[in-house]
């Protein structure tokens, strides 16, 4: 693996498990096996390394969206698998959010993520846009992007209350607001 890739892969590894704050530079160099020097030669400063850490997290979850839409049946199916997969997948971290979200609660306050962060989410808005196109082709492009938004925030909102609350609850609440929400938009 390349010095840059390593650097990459252990930072992510610990902006996962620590938090963006929490992580320093030598702890990224130290589980990497590099040099400070190898890590200016790629990025500027950290800040560099969090910017390509939202938007590898954007393109993961579009990718996962785009598996679980290859596999649903309809959009309703496709909630219900979107949730359950990310639910399976976070059994075992201890920051149970949407990554997005949490890194971008961490990163709020500094505004040199502001548009990494806008980008990061645009995509995944215009990933579930792709989603619900596949099933309701027939909805226009402002309603559209309307009910992206609005499962978006549903599904921000539900795995948020979830993370502080651990109640099984919220998780099929969120998935009953999503799919009411995608009857609306007939």
């Amino acid at each position: 693996m390349k010095p840059k890739d390593k650097i990459l892969e252990s930072s992510f590894t610990l902006f996962r498990e620590k938090g963006y704050q929490a992580t320093g530079i030598s702890e990224i160099l130290e589980k990497a096996g590099a040099y400070k020097k190898t890590l200016y030669d790629h990025f500027e400063s950290k800040d560099h390394i969090g910017f390509e850490y939202l938007d590898y997290l954007s393109i993961q979850q579009g990718i996962v969206m785009l598996k679980v839409l290859d596999k649903a049946n309809s959009l309703d199916d496709f909630i219900e698998k979107w949730v359950n997969f990310v639910l399976r997948n976070q059994r075992n971290s201890s920051r149970k959010d949407c990554p997005i979200a949490l890194f971008s609660g961490e990163v709020s306050h500094l505004p040199q993520f502001d548009m990494y962060r806008n980008k990061a989410v645009q995509h995944v808005l215009e990933t579930i846009e792709t989603c619900i196109n596949r099933f309701k082709s027939d909805l226009k492009s402002d309603p559209l992007k309307s009910l992206s938004l609005e499962l978006y925030m549903l599904y921000l909102g539900g795995l948020r209350l979830y993370s502080l609350t651990k109640d099984r609850k919220v998780i099929d609440r969120m998935k009953e607001q999503m799919k009411v929400c995608v009857l609306r938009k007939k």
